[in-house]
């Protein structure tokens, strides 16, 4: 008797756990903001918007957290317990002389899920500011930033 009030208990507590994993970061923002979004984070750099593309999702560092949420996000969408939403990519080329810096985010529907920047030849100080303003600008998001 003790040992099945263990397992029932425990097996609450899983499903708890596992629901409130899947569930507590609701707070994306939209895909059709993502432009604005980034012009108004890197408004006080140098930076200016040369062109946006659409990339496959892959193409997209995500945090292990995110990755491992999506692959159980797709797995329950297989065996019927969840919707999934269509996946794709974009990415934001920003310039400035020789420094590049590109906004990539994967998208889920109409939302933006992970965000990683590509950074090339922006000196330390710099990329301090940078990081600082993006992040505030994001808050919601772990950005991955990748040295390219």
């Amino acid at each position: 008797m003790k040992k099945t009030l263990i397992y029932i208990l425990l097996s609450v507590m899983f499903t708890i756990s596992f629901y409130k994993f899947m569930t507590y970061d609701r707070n994306y923002s939209w895909t059709k903001e993502f432009h604005e979004d980034v012009k108004i984070a890197t408004q006080k750099s140098e930076f200016k918007i040369q062109k946006t593309e659409k990339i496959e999702a892959k193409n997209v560092k995500l945090s292990f957290e995110k990755s491992l949420k999506i692959k159980i996000q797709k797995l329950l969408n297989k065996i019927g317990l969840m919707n999934y939403g269509t996946e794709y990519g974009e990415i934001i080329y920003l310039v400035s002389e020789n420094e590049k810096l590109n906004f990539k985010s994967w998208c889920l529907s109409d939302h933006i899920i992970g965000i990683e920047i590509e950074v090339n030849n922006i000196p330390e100080d710099k990329l301090k500011f940078i990081k600082k303003e993006v992040e505030k600008g994001f808050d919601n998001y772990k950005i991955i930033w990748t040295k390219i």
